[in-house]
């Protein structure tokens, strides 16, 4: 095992050792794979390959079947951990991504109108395959970060069959299109959708933990520009202060 790996490991299995995290955690899972498969139902609709089509209503369905195991987890560990059912008006800012405009964006952070009309069906592919990729890298970790709940461990050993799965279909259409001589557009699309990966992660940094965020900027802040001026100004109180001369001691040979 990597030493990142390890260390992700270690800090992952802290934060599902607390009931209400892991709750809200995986009701933030549910709400999302739900949110994916109405996204891949849309672009099922709008793609003119029956054959992709065909797989892109799969995945929707499974993105819900997803959802609902999310929430069956979630329920069994609000149960278990004797925790209260949530306000429906409250706003939970550390996992809550529309930033209080859910009419406007969905779990994702994402606006509601389909991706695959504003991306088109090849970019929307490759968004989708290296999104599948990271997901699973994620639910692989999780997986072993709830050794000690066997439940939640199996859930997300399912879905990572599922999540195979997407990875090999989506992959099959990129080298199909390559093949085809578009092989130029699908390593544009797919570097664009793992920078878009990265700005995504960017900007969920900053809504997930700002206080943390905000820390690390005041530290870095502290020790590349307060504090170098403090030693200086502190320096220049140290140097000796010009004592007044004596108006008689001055040589009056020197004003000339």
């Amino acid at each position: 095992m990597s030493l990142r790996r390890s260390i992700a490991l270690y800090r992952n299995r802290a934060v599902w050792s607390d009931p209400t995290r892991k709750l809200r955690t995986l009701e933030s899972f549910a709400e999302t794979e739900e949110d994916g498969g109405k996204d891949l139902e849309v672009a099922a609709r709008r793609v003119t390959d029956p054959d992709l089509r065909m797989h892109l209503e799969r995945h929707a369905d499974d993105e819900r079947r997803h959802a609902e195991l999310f929430r069956t987890r979630a329920a069994e560990v609000r149960s278990r951990a004797g925790l209260g059912a949530r306000d429906a008006d409250e706003s939970d800012q550390s996992y809550d991504l529309s930033r209080g405009r859910k009419s406007e964006v969905d779990a994702h952070g994402f606006f509601h109108a389909g991706l695959c009309d504003e991306m088109g069906e090849l970019a929307y592919v490759a968004m989708v395959h290296v999104a599948e990729c990271r997901a699973a890298e994620i639910f692989d970790l999780y997986r072993e970060a709830n050794a000690d709940d066997p439940a939640v461990a199996s859930t997300f050993e399912e879905i990572l069959k599922d999540e195979k799965y997407h990875m090999s279909y989506t992959k099959k259409f990129l080298d199909k299109w390559s093949a085809e001589g578009r092989d130029k557009e699908v390593k544009e699309a797919l570097r664009s959708a793992r920078s878009s990966r990265f700005l995504g992660a960017w900007k969920r940094l900053g809504i997930r933990s700002g206080a943390g965020f905000s820390q690390a900027v005041l530290f870095v802040l502290y020790w590349t520009v307060l504090a170098p001026f403090g030693l200086i100004a502190r320096k220049s109180k140290e140097r000796p202060a010009f004592r007044e001369l004596d108006p008689a001691a001055i040589d009056p040979r020197s004003q000339y």
